[in-house]
C-alpha cells in the first residue's frame, strides 16, 4: 500500500499509510497527519488519490509546499521516493507498486502438473461423517474413537451453517433421534435464540415450524446442565402441552459452551412416541459430541464475524470515499477572490455539504448544507441534496429555483423526520454583488475590511419540510478586503470537557481578529481556536467551514 515516510532531521518518526481517498497533512489535530512543525500551517498541504496515481495539493499553507525542492503551486503528481517538504520536516512517498512495475521480472512457473491417479485417490476418500459410529459407542475407547472422528469431521467445515449442518449430520449418526434442532444464542432475537439448524432424519430441508419446550431450553441454557428423558410424557419434569401436542417420548439436550458458565448454543434431539427411545449411553455421546464440537463452532461464530465485521469495514471504506469525492478535489480559481472549504466528520462519513459550482455565466455559487442526524443515514441524504443541487446547477436554474427545486425533491422522496438546512449563495466577481438564500442554516458571518462584523438573516424553513415553501433572496455586496464565512453547527455549538459550547461569541472574535488574514489563513485560525477550545472532547458533530474572501 502507498505511504508516506515523515522524517524530521533525517530521523523517521512516523509512517502512514495512504488508505483514505484524502489524506490531510498539518499541525491541527483533525489532519490525518498530524506533524509537530512550527513552520507548517494547521492545515497545510493533502494528498489525494486520483486513479491509480497519488497527487499532492498545497491548502492555502503560510509557508508554502515544496517537493522535490520546487514550490508546489497547483496539483501536482507524487512518484515514489518523492520528497515533500513541509516546514523542517520531510515526507517520502513510497508506493511498492511503481517500484515493480519499473522492475518487473519474468520468472518461469516449473510446477509439474498433479498425478491424475492422486486426484482419484484423493475424490475417492469418504467423508469422514459416514464413517462415524457403525455400531454404538459402549466404551471409553470408542469414546476417544468419537472425539478423533468428529474432529477430523468438522475440520473439513469452513463456514459457521455448514459446520452446524455438520453437527447435525453427527448427531443423527450418534443417536437414534428423528429430530435434530440446533439453537445459538442471538440478543437481536424475540426470546434471545437463533434456530439455525432445524432437521428431519433423512431429509435435508429445514422444518418450517419448531416447539421446544422452554423448560428444557432453561435447564439448557440458564443452568448449563444437560437433559435425557426416555418418557417426557409422564415426567413430572419436563411433562408439557408441547410434549403431548407433539406427540414426543425421547428428549436429548445438551449444551454447547467452551466454558461452562458461558453457554452460548443448544443441540436438541428427540424421538416420537413408540420410536426408540434414549439411555445414559445416548446422553454420553450427545455430550461428548458437543463438547468436540464448542470449539469448532465458536470458532466459525468468530470467524464469520470477523469476515462480517470486515465487510462492513469496506462498505464504509468505499462509502467515506464516495463522500469525499463529493467534496470539491480544490477550491476554485478566480481573479480577485479567495475560496477555502473544509470538513470533519465525527463519524467515518457524516452529513456536513459543502459546494463550490461554477455557473456557465461565470458566476459562482457557494452552498453549505447540514442534513439532520449523523453517520450512514446523514450521509445518504447528503449525496441526493449534491446529485439535485449539481442537476439544477447544470440546467441553468436560477439560485431561487435551484432551492425551491431541490426542497420539493427533498420533501416528497425523504422520511418525514429527515430535512436540511442550506445556505446558498450566487457571486458574481464582476460586481461583488452576492445573492444569498437561507433555508433554516446557521445566520453566515460577513467581516468587513473596517473591523465590523455582519451576521446574515437566517431565512426560511429547512428543505425536505413543507414542498411548496418559499425562500427570500437577500443582496450584499462584498468588497475589498471583505469575507463570508459559512459554517455547520459542529463549529459554534461544539462542546469542551465541560460541555461548554463554544458558541457564537467565540466565533467572531476569531473572525474580528482575522479579518486581514487571507482565506486559508482565517480558515486555519478559526480551527485552532476550536482545538483549543474543545481539547480532547470529543465530536458531536460534523465540522464544516467554507469561506470566501474578496481580496
Amino acid at each position: 500500500m502507498p505511504r508516506l515516510i515523515i522524517k524530521n532531521s533525517d530521523r523517521v518518526i512516523d509512517e502512514v499509510d495512504l488508505a483514505r481517498l484524502r489524506t490531510t497533512i498539518g499541525r491541527s489535530a483533525r489532519s490525518d497527519v498530524c506533524i509537530p512543525d512550527a513552520f507548517a500551517s494547521r492545515l497545510h498541504a493533502e494528498v489525494r488519490q486520483e486513479g491509480d496515481g497519488y497527487w499532492l495539493q498545497d491548502l492555502g499553507s503560510a509557508n508554502g509546499t515544496r517537493y522535490n525542492n520546487s514550490l508546489v503551486t497547483m496539483p501536482i503528481p507524487l512518484v515514489s521516493g518523492g520528497e515533500i517538504q513541509i516546514g523542517e520536516t520531510t515526507i517520502v512517498f513510497e508506493d511498492e507498486r511503481l517500484k515493480r512495475s519499473r522492475n518487473a521480472t519474468l520468472i518461469a512457473d516449473n510446477t509439474q502438473a498433479l498425478d491424475p491417479s492422486m486426484t482419484i485417490a484423493f475424490s475417492n476418500r469418504k467423508n469422514p461423517t459416514s464413517e462415524i459410529l457403525d455400531s454404538q459407542v459402549s466404551s471409553r475407547t470408542d469414546l476417544l474413537g468419537l472425539i478423533s472422528k468428529v474432529g477430523l469431521a468438522l475440520l473439513s467445515s469452513s463456514g459457521l451453517d455448514e459446520t452446524l449442518n455438520q453437527v447435525a449430520s453427527l448427531v443423527f449418526e450418534a443417536v437414534p433421534a428423528e429430530r435434530c434442532v440446533i439453537m445459538l444464542r442471538d440478543e437481536s432475537a424475540a426470546d434471545g435464540m437463533k434456530i439455525t439448524v432445524a432437521r428431519v432424519r433423512g431429509k435435508d430441508e429445514r422444518i418450517e415450524e419448531v416447539r421446544i419446550s422452554r423448560t428444557v431450553m432453561d435447564e439448557v441454557m440458564k443452568n448449563g446442565k444437560s437433559v435425557l428423558t426416555s418418557d417426557a410424557q409422564h415426567d413430572p419434569r419436563y411433562a408439557s402441552q408441547t410434549m403431548a401436542l407433539l406427540g414426543i417420548r425421547s428428549v436429548l439436550a445438551v449444551p454447547l459452551s467452551v466454558d461452562e458458565r458461558d453457554v452460548f448454543g443448544i443441540i436438541y434431539a428427540d424421538s416420537p412416541t413408540y420410536e426408540a427411545t434414549f439411555t445414559e449411553e445416548h446422553l454420553k455421546i450427545l455430550t461428548t459430541l458437543a463438547s468436540v464440537a464448542s470449539i469448532r463452532v465458536e470458532n466459525a461464530s468468530l470467524l464469520e464475524a470477523r469476515f462480517q465485521r470486515e465487510r462492513m469495514e469496506r462498505e464504509l471504506e468505499l462509502a467515506t470515499e464516495i463522500q469525499q469525492r463529493f467534496q470539491p478535489s480544490a477550491p476554485p480559481k478566480m481573479p480577485g477572490y479567495e475560496f477555502q472549504g473544509i470538513s470533519f466528520s465525527c463519524y467515518e462519513i457524516g452529513g456536513d455539504y459543502y459546494d463550490f459550482i461554477e455557473r456557465h455565466d461565470g458566476k459562482m455559487l457557494i452552498a453549505l448544507g447540514d442534513v439532520s442526524g449523523k453517520g450512514t443515514a446523514a450521509a445518504l441524504l447528503m449525496s441526493s441534496v449534491h446529485a439535485a443541487m449539481h442537476a439544477q446547477i447544470s440546467a441553468r436554474s436560477s439560485l431561487d429555483e435551484t432551492v425551491r427545486s431541490v426542497n420539493q425533491y427533498l420533501a416528497e422522496n425523504t422520511p418525514s423526520n429527515r430535512f436540511v438546512t442550506l445556505f446558498a449563495a450566487e457571486l458574481d466577481p464582476q460586481t461583488g454583488i452576492l445573492k444569498y438564500i437561507n433555508a433554516g442554516h446557521n445566520p453566515p458571518l460577513v467581516g468587513r475590511a473596517g473591523g465590523q462584523i455582519e451576521q446574515l438573516s437566517s431565512g426560511g424553513f429547512p428543505l425536505g419540510i413543507l414542498p411548496s415553501a418559499e425562500y427570500d433572496v437577500g443582496e450584499l455586496k462584498l468588497n475589498s478586503g471583505d469575507s463570508l464565512i459559512v459554517y455547520s453547527d459542529g463549529v459554534s455549538e461544539a462542546n469542551n470537557l465541560i460541555e461548554e459550547e463554544f458558541g457564537m461569541e467565540r466565533l467572531t472574535e476569531v473572525i474580528r481578529k482575522n479579518l486581514k488574514a487571507s482565506a486559508a489563513g482565517m480558515r486555519d485560525k478559526v480551527e485552532s481556536a476550536l482545538s483549543a477550545f474543545t481539547q480532547t472532547a470529543p465530536a458531536n458533530d460534523d465540522i464544516t467551514l467554507v469561506i470566501v474572501k474578496k481580496t
